[in-house]
């Protein structure tokens, strides 16, 4: 049995702070047979991770997510970066390296085109930081795409590594994708650690004066939790 979670940012994206050496380290304290990682907008993180791994049983799959104009398109199995952010010239190039398409999070800021629905290859039905109205509507959508699904941890934080993973019977896992022959096992996020990401996106990102907003989020959070 092989278990990964498919879709983690590392501090190659701009709202991660995790490092490659983090990523392997909560992975296999996590019981994680193989991990995703799919930064904004490069493969860097994934590169950097799998050049880390020693272990011939641990799986990094090279991957990136990228902000195209009907929303954001994650590459699996990558081995080059894509400059286009043409979402079909995009998704055309993804199959070209022989990486499989992911549709992350299709309930929160996608257009869902036809033309380029027909070309994705496997939807996330639920992301651990997505709400549940929005993973609800997700599982439906691709239910009656009948394409394959998968679900995602959207790790930005070490400790969130892990929160959803895919469980394949074998190590062919490409195949076990494309035939939705994973079992899904999910866990929501807790909001204060979305909270607490946010920050370090704000700060990473110089927009100062949106920290006190989301430092009062993380506290009342906090005080929920």
């Amino acid at each position: 049995m092989r278990s990964i979670d498919f879709h983690i940012h590392s501090h190659f994206s701009f709202d991660s702070i995790v490092t490659p050496q983090q990523i392997l380290r909560e992975a296999r304290c996590k019981r994680l047979d193989g991990v995703a990682v799919t930064d904004h907008e490069t493969i860097q993180g994934g590169v950097a991770t799998a050049a880390l791994n020693q272990d011939p049983n641990f799986m990094v799959v090279v991957g990136a997510e990228y902000s195209t104009e009907m929303g954001d398109i994650i590459g699996l199995f990558l081995q080059e970066e894509i400059d286009t952010r043409h979402p079909t010239e995009l998704i055309d190039e993804i199959h070209q390296q022989k990486g499989l398409v992911l549709l992350p999070h299709p309930f929160h800021g996608h257009r869902l085109i036809g033309k380029v629905l027909d070309k994705v290859d496997i939807i996330e039905f639920f992301n651990a930081r997505e709400t549940r109205d929005n993973n609800q509507k997700a599982f439906e959508f691709a239910k009656g795409t009948n394409k394959p699904m998968l679900c995602g941890s959207d790790a930005h934080l070490a400790r969130d590594i892990g929160t959803c993973r895919m469980i394949f019977p074998t190590t062919d896992i490409k195949s076990h994708l494309l035939r939705n022959e994973g079992t899904a096992m999910t866990a929501y996020t807790p909001r204060y650690r979305i909270s607490a990401s946010q920050i370090v996106k704000a700060l990473k990102l110089r927009r100062y004066h949106h920290v006190p907003y989301h430092a009062a989020r993380l506290i009342k959070r906090l005080a929920m939790h």
